[in-house]
C-alpha cells in the first residue's frame, strides 16, 4: 500500500488569523468548472501568509490567553475585579455577569466544575516554586469546595440530600440559595464533573506536597467522605436514569453525561480504595462495568450504530427522527472524560482517537460549513476550521428560540480536540493507522491511492517524514479554529456565548465563563503539543 505525496489543500489558512476569505475567490470562471485562474494570486496570498501575519496570530494567542484567564478570574468570587464581594462570595463561579437577555447570573454545578478544572490545569503546569506562590488561588479553589459542600446539602426541586437525589440540581443562586423556578432538572452530569474536579485537586496537592488550607475542609479524608463520596453515591444510584443534557433541553440518556459519569467512577474507585471505603468501592466497580458496557453497547444506550459513522449523542431523539445525533457535546464529553495519557486511560472508551468521535468532528464541520453563512467562504476547501455550533438542529439564539449560531465553546473545543489528537499520537509514539472507519478525517490531509478496508489499513510510521508532515498539517487545522475565534472576539478580546451566523457579531450571554475556559484549554493544549512536535 502506498501513499501519494501529501496534498496541499488549505492548511496554511489557519495562519491567516483574522482574514475572511474574499468572496470573489469562489467565483467560477464561466468557461470552466474549476476556480478562476485570474484569482490564483489571491489564493496564494491567503494560503501562504507572510511571516508578519503568522507573527500577528502568535502574538494574538499570547494576548488572548491572558485575557481569557482574566475573564475566568473576573467571574469567580475572591478573584474578580468586577464582582461585588458582598453579593458573590469567595469560591462562587458565575456563568456570566449578564443579568438580563439572558440572565446567566447564577452558579451552575457543571460550568463551575469545568472552570475550576481549568484553573487546576494551570496549577499543574507549574514548577514547585511557582506552585508555592499560589496561596490566593488555592484558597479560592478550596472555598469552591467549601461552597459545594453547602450546596450539596440544600434540599431543592430535584430532591434532597438525605437520599442524594438533590445532587442532580443543576444551578443555584449566587448567594447559595436554591433556585426554585422552572428549569430542566435533574441534570445528572454535575456530580460526576464536580467530583472529578475535586479528586484532581487532591492529586494535585499530593503532587506538590501541599496541605489543605481550609479550616472547614480540614484534610483530604474529610473532603473525600463529605464532598466526593455523596457525588459518587449519586452516580451509582442514577447512572441508568434519564436526565437533562448539558444544553438543558432534553430529558434523556446523553453521551456527555454518561461518559463523564464513567470518568468520575473510575477516579472514585482509586479514592475509595485509598480511604478503605470498601463497600462503596465494590459498588463503584460494579457500576463502572455496567455503565461502560451500556455506553459501548449499540443495543443498550445506543451511542453508536452500524449504519452511522459518528457518535449519536442523544439516541432517543435520533430514533424518532428529531436529531441527527451530531452534537458538540460529544467532543466535550471525550475531552472531559480523559486526562493525560495514564496507564489506565484506555479504561474510558471514546477518547479523541476513536473513529466515532473523530467522525463527529468531520460531520460537524461538513454540516456547519454549509449551515452558517459566515462559513460559506470555506466551502470547497478541505482541512479548514469553521465556526462550530452546538448541534445542527439548534434554534437557541442566545435569548430566544429562532436560529442557532456558532458558539465559542464548540469552536475552541474543536481546536483542543485536534491538538489533543496530535499530542497523544506523538507522546505515545503511535503510528497513524488509516482504515475505512477514519478515512474521512485523514483524507482531508493526505491522498490515499487505494481505499483502505478493515483488512488492509494504511500505516504511516511514527516519526517518518510523512508522519511529521501530517502532524504539522493537523496543527494548522487546529489553529484554523482559533483563527475563527480571532475573527469574532471584540476589540478587547472579550467572548460572549455565540457569534451570529450571518453577521459574525457576538450575541447571547456576555463574557461567558465557559467560553474563556474552552479557549484557554485549547491554547494550553496547543502549547503542550508544539513542545513535543
Amino acid at each position: 500500500m502506498k501513499l501519494s505525496n501529501i496534498l496541499i489543500y488549505t492548511f496554511a489558512f489557519s495562519q491567516c488569523s483574522s482574514t475572511i476569505l474574499p468572496q470573489r475567490i469562489f467565483q467560477l470562471s464561466p468557461s470552466t468548472t474549476s476556480y478562476s485562474h485570474s484569482l490564483f494570486d489571491d489564493l496564494i496570498s491567503l494560503f501562504y501568509p507572510s511571516g508578519t501575519q503568522q507573527d500577528d496570530f502568535e502574538a494574538w494567542l499570547v494576548q488572548e490567553k491572558i485575557i481569557s484567564f482574566e475573564g475566568i478570574f473576573n467571574n469567580i468570587g475572591g478573584l474578580s475585579k468586577i464582582l461585588d464581594p458582598t453579593i458573590v462570595e469567595k469560591g462562587i463561579v458565575i456563568a456570566s455577569p449578564s443579568t438580563s437577555y439572558p440572565n446567566y447570573f447564577y452558579q451552575w454545578i457543571r460550568d463551575s466544575a469545568i472552570t475550576i478544572k481549568t484553573l487546576l490545569c494551570h496549577l499543574n503546569d507549574m514548577t514547585q516554586d511557582e506552585f508555592e506562590q499560589q496561596g490566593q488561588l488555592l484558597d479560592v479553589i478550596e472555598s469552591f469546595i467549601e461552597n459545594n459542600y453547602q450546596l450539596q446539602r440544600l434540599d431543592n426541586l430535584s430532591g434532597t440530600f438525605a437520599d442524594k437525589s438533590g445532587l442532580g440540581e443543576p444551578k443555584f443562586n449566587v448567594d447559595n440559595t436554591v433556585f426554585n423556578e422552572s428549569w430542566g432538572r435533574p441534570q445528572r452530569d454535575g456530580p460526576g464533573l464536580r467530583s472529578s474536579t475535586i479528586m484532581y485537586y487532591l492529586k494535585l496537592i499530593d503532587k506538590f506536597d501541599a496541605p489543605i488550607q481550609s479550616q472547614i475542609l480540614k484534610n483530604q479524608k474529610f473532603i473525600y467522605f463529605k464532598v466526593i463520596r455523596p457525588d459518587l453515591m449519586y452516580i451509582v444510584q442514577n447512572w441508568q436514569k434519564p436526565g437533562f443534557d448539558l444544553w438543558e433541553e432534553i430529558n434523556s440518556i446523553h453521551f456527555f453525561t454518561s461518559i463523564t459519569q464513567l470518568k468520575a467512577i473510575k477516579d472514585g474507585i482509586e479514592f475509595a480504595a485509598k480511604y478503605k471505603d470498601y463497600e462503596l468501592q465494590d459498588q463503584l466497580i460494579t457500576a463502572f462495568q455496567q455503565l461502560k458496557s451500556a455506553i459501548e453497547s449499540q443495543q443498550q444506550f445506543g451511542f453508536t450504530s452500524s449504519v452511522i459513522s459518528h457518535i449519536i449523542e442523544c439516541p432517543n431523539l435520533y430514533k424518532i427522527g428529531h436529531r441527527s445525533g451530531l452534537d458538540a457535546a460529544t467532543l466535550l464529553g471525550s475531552i472531559h472524560s480523559h486526562d493525560d495519557y495514564q496507564s489506565d486511560s484506555s479504561m474510558i472508551p471514546f477518547d479523541i482517537d476513536n473513529p466515532y468521535v473523530i467522525n463527529t468532528l468531520v460531520a460537524m464541520v461538513n454540516d456547519m460549513k454549509f449551515r452558517y453563512p459566515i462559513n460559506h467562504n470555506k466551502i470547497g476547501f478541505l482541512g479548514v476550521g469553521v465556526g462550530i455550533g452546538r448541534y445542527p438542529e439548534d434554534i437557541y439564539d442566545g435569548v430566544h428560540t429562532s436560529e442557532g449560531n456558532p458558539w465559542f465553546i464548540s469552536t475552541a473545543t474543536a481546536s483542543e480536540f485536534v491538538y489533543r489528537l496530535i499530542h497523544k499520537c506523538i507522546t505515545l509514539r503511535q503510528d497513524i493507522v488509516i482504515t475505512a472507519a477514519n478515512r474521512g478525517f485523514f483524507s482531508q490531509f493526505i491522498s490515499i491511492d487505494e481505499e483502505p478496508n478493515d483488512g488492509n489499513a494504511v500505516v504511516i510510521e511514527f516519526n517518518s517524514v510523512m508522519y511529521r508532515t501530517l502532524m504539522s498539517q493537523l496543527a494548522s487545522y487546529a489553529d484554523s479554529f482559533l483563527s475563527v475565534i480571532k475573527t469574532h472576539v471584540d476589540g478587547e478580546g472579550r467572548m460572549s456565548e455565540q457569534f451570529n451566523k450571518y453577521t459574525g457579531y457576538m450575541q447571547g450571554a456576555k463574557e461567558l465563563t465557559w467560553s474563556y475556559s474552552a479557549f484557554w484549554n485549547a491554547v494550553r493544549w496547543r502549547e503542550r503539543t508544539l513542545q513535543v512536535m
